[in-house]
C-alpha cells in the first residue's frame, strides 16, 4: 500500500517507473549533477540578484541588508535543496527523463541481496 494515494503507476507516465516512494538516500545518491547545479544557483542567486536590485533601487538602510541576507540565504539553500529533491523524485515517478537513472536502479537491484533474513521461526535446529 502507498503511503501517499495519488503517486503514479507504471501505466500513467511518460517514462519508466522506478519507485513510488524512494528512501531519503536512493533520493541523494541518485541527483544528477544538473539539480545540484540548480540548487547552488537557486541559493545563490535569488539573495545576490536581491543585493544588487537593493543597491541600485535602495528601499531601506543599507544598514539593514546583512540582517535580510541572514534570512535569505538560508532559506533559498532549503528552497535550492528542495528543488534538487523535487527533480529526482519527478525521475523516480517516471514524470522526467530518467534512462540513466532507471539502468542504474536495475544494476543495483541486480546485485543487492535477494535472500530474505531469517526470522527466529526459520530456524531448523528445533
Amino acid at each position: 500500500m502507498k503511503f501517499v494515494s495519488n503517486l503514479p503507476d507504471q501505466e500513467h507516465v511518460p517514462y519508466k517507473f522506478i519507485a513510488a516512494e524512494p528512501h531519503f538516500k536512493y533520493v541523494m545518491s541518485y541527483m544528477r549533477s544538473s539539480d545540484i547545479v540548480m540548487a547552488g544557483a537557486i541559493g545563490a542567486g535569488f539573495p545576490a540578484a536581491h543585493m544588487v536590485w537593493e543597491r541600485l533601487a535602495p528601499t531601506f538602510h543599507p544598514r539593514l541588508l546583512p540582517r535580510l541576507m541572514m534570512i535569505q540565504v538560508p532559506f533559498y539553500a532549503s528552497v535550492g535543496f528542495l528543488f534538487a529533491c523535487q527533480s529526482s523524485y519527478f525521475r523516480f515517478w517516471g514524470w522526467k527523463e530518467n534512462a540513466i537513472e532507471a539502468a542504474r536502479w536495475e544494476n543495483e537491484a541486480s546485485q543487492r541481496n535477494s535472500e530474505k533474513p531469517k526470522g527466529w521461526m526459520d530456524g531448523t535446529d528445533w
